[in-house]
């Protein structure tokens, strides 16, 4: 399932950027963050003008059973690999599941860009959701695509404001 997402934010590129790679914004992130009960930074490296980065989430679980059986809050964290350019203001990204049973099924890839759109700027993800299941388990693998991905939009529309509230007390010097 391929999925695009725009978000506006209220600062100019360079400003958004350094807020999203501001290593303390993790931290800012998951005590404003209404659906994340973790966010840690695993490893960060900077080779000129790319950032590396492996960063763990995991959101509050939104399936807390599958008929009798518990699904561990586990199954719901990934980390995020990435790689951004601040020459393209653009980053490349894998979401893999910390689960070795959920990563063999669960593919999740993508790009953000940033762009100025009048004072502001233009954040745009596209990229991929695919699970992978059995053929006659086809008709599963594409409900629960389609959850991913309104629960990964709820994380999205939860992470702007918070990022704009982040930018905002930058601004102040209160960040």
């Amino acid at each position: 399932m391929r999925f695009e997402k725009r978000q506006f934010l209220d600062g100019t590129v360079d400003e958004v950027e350094r807020a999203m790679l501001d290593p303390r914004y993790l931290d800012y992130l998951l005590q404003h963050h209404g659906v994340l009960l973790e966010v840690q930074a695993l490893e960060r490296t900077e080779e000129g003008p790319l950032v590396r980065r492996r960063v763990r989430y995991r959101p509050r679980p939104v399936i807390p059973s599958v008929g009798p059986k518990q699904v561990p809050p586990e199954w719901f964290a990934f980390v995020e690999q990435s790689t951004y350019d601040r020459n393209r203001k653009e980053m490349t990204f894998s979401n893999v599941p910390t689960s070795q049973a959920i990563s063999k099924m669960l593919v999740n890839t993508g790009t953000l860009r940033l762009r100025p759109s009048g004072g502001r700027t233009e954040r745009t993800l596209d990229g991929e959701i695919r699970v992978q299941l059995p053929f006659l388990l086809k008709p599963l693998a594409m409900i629960a695509e389609r959850l991913i991905h309104a629960e990964g939009l709820k994380i999205l529309d939860a992470e702007a404001p918070v990022l704009n509230r982040y930018l905002g007390e930058v601004r102040a010097g209160k960040a």
